[in-house]
């Protein structure tokens, strides 16, 4: 990628690389767009070592300024410095269009694992998105699967359509109020006709493996992505839970670097999201309400939550709140790859 620059564009572009090997081969090009994975070229030609070769992308740029960042990785996966771009589109079109996909199960094929308050959740998160979304954005849709309708098959479905209307200008957000479960160091969210949570026959068979959800979202355009994640954790054992150790928060956190998203979710690994009929919801879910109805607006107060306001808010007070209504302090895991922007503008 040349030097960094503030060249202006209108639409799109074409980005060219040099990439040489240094001798340890050349598997992959990865490019990122403001932080979202937009380019994973793995058909790289073989090459003598120290001998540079192109590989040209072409690129729609959303208005304003585009960080265009490319590095590659060789045979053993180590990845190269990172080369960056800096390109400038006027901001000369609409606001863009919001996309909400909200998942809440209540209701599990085996009753044993019906929870109280996902579904008022994910309606409650979409419907405060969509009421302040419209002081930033031309269009909100909202997408709201609950109970029955939340198979893996359907979850799929949406997101795969969201794939092909989604546009690198727009903003996405998934929410999923359910069950979640780790074994052997691989974690699924749990759809309404999964029986089992800590079967790996079976998670692979009903159960959506958070590696499928990276390609699903690395499929969606929109460079501006949130995903959150209330997943309550019930029905296995104290030993269960205990031995967890890291490997959710890995989990996620590969899920944010793969996918060049914020991922925001509920409970350290070795802990339980929680439900409470005081506050109607899980607490986790309780919480970002709060936050996006403007306790989140950090100093000097300007009628907006962002994303990382947010992401503090959390980080600071879903202890404290679990503190407070169950005597035991709850963690949240949040990561972040991808730029700082408005979830919600307050009406003033």
């Amino acid at each position: 990628i040349p030097p960094p620059s503030s060249v202006t564009f209108s639409t799109n572009c074409t980005v060219v690389l040099k990439v040489t090997d240094e001798g340890g081969g050349i598997s992959e090009v990865k490019v990122l767009q403001n932080g979202k994975r937009i380019i994973e070229d793995r058909e790289i030609p073989t090459t003598k070592p120290g001998k540079p070769i192109s590989r040209s992308y072409y690129i729609d740029l959303v208005p304003g300024v585009n960080f265009i960042d490319a590095t590659a990785f060789n045979t053993n996966r180590i990845e190269s410095d990172i080369s960056r771009t800096r390109l400038v589109r006027p901001a000369d079109e609409p606001t863009a269009t919001c996309y909400i996909l909200t998942i809440g199960i209540n209701k599990y094929k085996n009753p044993r694992l019906n929870l109280n308050y996902a579904v008022d959740d994910a309606l409650s998160i979409s419907g405060l998105l969509k009421h302040h979304g419209e002081n930033l954005f031309s269009n909100v849709e909202v997408i709201s699967v609950l109970d029955e309708e939340a198979t893996r098959e359907n979850i799929v479905a949406q997101l795969k359509d969201l794939s092909e209307k989604v546009k690198p200008t727009d903003v996405f957000y998934f929410f999923y109020a359910g069950h979640g479960s780790l074994v052997n160091e691989q974690f699924y969210f749990i759809p309404t006709d999964a029986t089992r949570l800590y079967e790996e026959a079976s998670l692979q068979e009903d159960a959506l493996f958070v590696g499928d959800m990276v390609g699903y979202l690395k499929e969606i355009k929109a460079l501006k992505q949130v995903v959150m994640i209330d997943a309550c954790h019930s029905g296995g054992s104290t030993s269960v839970l205990a031995a967890r150790g890291a490997a959710e928060e890995k989990a996620l956190a590969q899920l944010s670097r793969s996918a060049g998203v914020h991922i925001l979710a509920a409970a350290g690994s070795d802990q339980t999201a929680t439900e409470f009929t005081e506050l109607g919801h899980g607490l986790f879910t309780y919480v970002i309400l709060e936050a996006l109805q403007g306790k989140a607006d950090g100093a000097p107060a300007d009628n907006k939550v962002t994303v990382y306001e947010l992401k503090s808010f959390l980080d600071d007070q879903v202890p404290e709140y679990s503190l407070k209504y169950k005597n035991t302090p709850q963690y949240p895991n949040t990561f972040s790859i991808g730029h700082d922007f408005p979830i919600v503008l307050k009406k003033k």
